[in-house]
């Protein structure tokens, strides 16, 4: 049997080190009207909406491009804010809530045409999605969440244990219906975003970390080891707050989701696993995700924490990549005794409510932030469109909603 591959995504490892293409590092003192900050999702697909604006867009990596957080995420993305619409109400307002609602249900298919249209290899598939209840738990709190979506005016529909049992065979007390929701391969999809941004003009380079920003009234200047660069519009796409943003940190808190993948399931066990077209979320705290890859295998995904230290970070992946795999097998007992083919841990950096901040802050002029996005593509992508629609000062309405301003 095949020894578990712990640390490392499968999607990283299907990337040829040798195949990956190289960039150089900056080097020099220039002016130039965008820099994305950030090789990931997030700065691939904003490097790509500035230039396919027609925008003159660089693209500074510290490291190598989709090697990060993104080489590190789960693929999986949904059309939620956040997991409750009640408490982001009672927190925001029902304006608020119903607009970040609005735009992250239109973010998957949003997402999903764009990949299309450029013509991007990313194994995307675009699912129906169940939040559904496990035995033994009171349904009372997701059909109270039902009422206030659907009283929102909001897509929501309660789904018998019946209906859930067909979908999944798993055993439930019922479940909500969610939005589309979905799959992509996250290095495939950075590096897809990043070649369709070069062919737009885009300048990419890799291992220049900007090491001081200093702005005027006027513009802002990103210091690096060898050059500085002058520009009215940096995108911060770098997944979390560093020491060069300390103000920003408050507003985030740091863990890691863990993620295991099995080897392709055998037809006799994929017979006792229901229909498998859909994107499966439970009611735990920290919820599951769960999806069945084109090659038959299982992902699933959980355990959230506070990231621990570096010395035990080994340690506590085997332990949590180990608990996954009994958490599958006690909803799905035709896996249990399965190794999964590959353990890893992907880096979160979650906002107050949730919700991923997209925009300007005040403290910070000329800069433009995508943080909080969990390494979720859809989220990379509608971070990446408002951002673009500030540059281009034609913001769209529910916009404002995803700035740091909410949160003051």
């Amino acid at each position: 049997m095949p020894s578990t591959r712990y640390g490392i995504s499968p999607w990283l490892e299907a990337v040829s080190a040798t195949k990956r293409r190289e960039f150089p590092a900056f080097r020099g003192v220039i002016d130039h009207p965008v820099v994305v900050v950030g090789g990931g999702m997030s700065g691939a697909m904003a490097a790509y909406a500035c230039a396919a604006a027609g925008m003159k867009v660089m693209l500074l990596e510290a490291d190598r491009v989709a090697l990060g957080g993104s080489g590190r995420a789960t693929g999986l993305f949904s059309g939620e804010a956040t997991d409750s619409y009640r408490e982001l109400e009672a927190r925001a307002g029902r304006r608020a809530a119903r607009a970040l609602f609005d735009a992250m249900q239109e973010a998957p298919r949003e997402l999903a045409a764009t990949v299309k249209r450029i013509g991007i290899r990313a194994d995307l598939d675009l699912k129906t999605s169940f939040r559904f209840i496990p035995p033994g738990h009171a349904d009372k709190l997701l059909k109270r969440e039902v009422a206030s979506r659907e009283d929102a005016g909001l897509k929501a529909a309660w789904i018998a244990p019946a209906v859930i049992a067909k979908q999944a065979a798993i055993s439930s007390a019922g479940g909500m219906r969610l939005p589309e929701a979905g799959f992509a391969d996250p290095v495939k999809l950075t590096l897809g975003f990043l070649s369709a941004a070069m062919k737009k003009g885009v300048k990419v380079y890799e291992k220049s970390p900007v090491r001081k920003i200093t702005f005027t009234r006027k513009t802002a200047t990103a210091y690096l080891e060898s050059g500085a660069i002058t520009t009215t519009n940096l995108i911060i796409c770098i997944g979390e707050p560093t020491d060069l943003f300390k103000p920003l940190k408050r507003h985030l808190r740091h863990e890691d989701r863990y993620a295991v993948l099995t080897e392709p399931l055998s037809a006799a066990v994929r017979a006792e696993l229901g229909q498998r077209a859909s994107l499966f979320l439970d009611t735990d705290t920290p919820p599951h995700q769960l999806w069945f890859t084109a090659d038959h295998r299982a992902l699933f995904t959980g355990g959230d924490q506070k990231r621990p230290g570096d010395r035990l970070r080994d340690k506590t992946l085997v332990q949590r990549t180990g608990q996954l795999m009994y958490e599958l097998s006690r909803l799905y007992p035709a896996i249990s005794g399965a190794a999964p083919a590959y353990g890893w841990d992907v880096p979160l950096a979650h906002t107050i409510d949730g919700v991923p901040y997209a925009g300007s802050h005040r403290n910070f002029p000329f800069q433009l932030f995508a943080f909080g996005t969990s390494h979720d593509p859809a989220r990379a992508f509608l971070a990446s469109r408002i951002i673009l629609r500030s540059i281009q000062g034609r913001p769209e309405k529910g916009d404002e909603h995803f700035s740091f301003a909410r949160n003051l």
